[in-house]
């Protein structure tokens, strides 16, 4: 349920970084449409700006291979041909996406709380 009063700014900032949590926290300044359909821009815009920088390769076997070989290497499978650039993609990836969302719990956090202390 959304709040009745203030709510804690640092409780808030907290939310953002714990899953599900950060959902709460938008729903308890009744921003929870808005805060779902940003944080789906911005993960899609990046997505589609990582995959110009490093397109997804198809991963094909040979029939001899997969016959002479039964292990498959997975850090190939996940990463691809450059795993450095595949893991300082995701990093900086989840950096923005949290930025964004720390942002966006705080300055609706400091309009809800805005709220209650004009009403005084």
């Amino acid at each position: 349920m959304p709040a009745n009063g203030p709510v804690s700014l640092i409780r808030q900032t907290i939310y953002c970084f714990i899953p599900i949590m950060d959902l709460y926290a938008a729903y308890h300044v009744k921003k929870l449409r808005w805060y779902i359909l940003i944080i789906l821009g911005v993960g899609l815009a990046l997505t589609v700006i990582t995959e110009a920088i490093n397109p997804m390769q198809d991963i094909r076997y040979d029939e001899s291979v997969m016959l002479q070989n039964t292990e498959i290497d997975w850090t190939y499978v996940m990463l691809g041909d450059n795993p450095e650039l595949v893991i300082t993609t995701i990093i900086i990836h989840n950096a923005i996406v949290y930025a964004v969302a720390v942002y966006c719990i705080r300055k609706w956090s400091n309009r809800w709380n805005q709220n209650f202390t004009e009403s005084f």
